[in-house]
């Protein structure tokens, strides 16, 4: 379970960060000013901003592994989009339904790690995963690592 919930973070990851340098090309590619191009990346910034917390309400509504595939759907959708796109405007609206699907995925996946972990809230299980632990060191029981939350690993607090 954790294992393909890490690539598929990886995934999204690679979805914002990998467009940047080829925003260039991209431009170049459909006779685009620099303008322009840039909501190739605002775009999928504000999508995903938009639906993280519709996605964690629908989790809770519809069960977190539904809004799960359903939130895999629809980045395999915008991205299959996005790949075809024979114009700016195609590419831009491919990158909004990978953002909403990226949104989604951040908030289900928090969602369906607490319930595979055994706990019964998220804040329990956050400073295990999240913040400085996610791209410093891991963050392994016994040791105190600070958390965005302000609790240690033991995640009491």
């Amino acid at each position: 379970m954790f294992g393909s919930l890490a690539l598929a973070g990886m995934v999204f990851a690679m979805l914002q960060a990998l467009v940047g340098p080829a925003l260039p090309v991209i431009g170049g590619k459909f006779n685009a000013s620099t303008a322009d191009i840039s909501w190739v990346v605002t775009a999928y910034l504000l999508a995903a901003a938009v639906a993280t917390p519709v996605a964690g309400r629908l989790g809770d509504m519809f069960g977190r592994r539904r809004v799960l595939l359903v939130v895999l759907g629809t980045l395999a959708a915008g991205t299959l989009v996005a790949a075809l796109a024979g114009n700016l405007a195609v590419l831009v609206t491919g990158r909004v339904l990978q953002g909403v699907g990226g949104g989604r995925w951040r908030s289900a996946s928090s969602g369906t790690s607490c319930r595979a972990s055994g706990s019964e809230s998220l804040s329990a299980f956050c400073p295990r995963c999240s913040g400085p632990a996610q791209v410093s060191a891991p963050c392994w029981p016994g040791r105190s690592w600070p958390s965005w939350t302000g609790t240690g690993c033991s995640g009491s607090r």
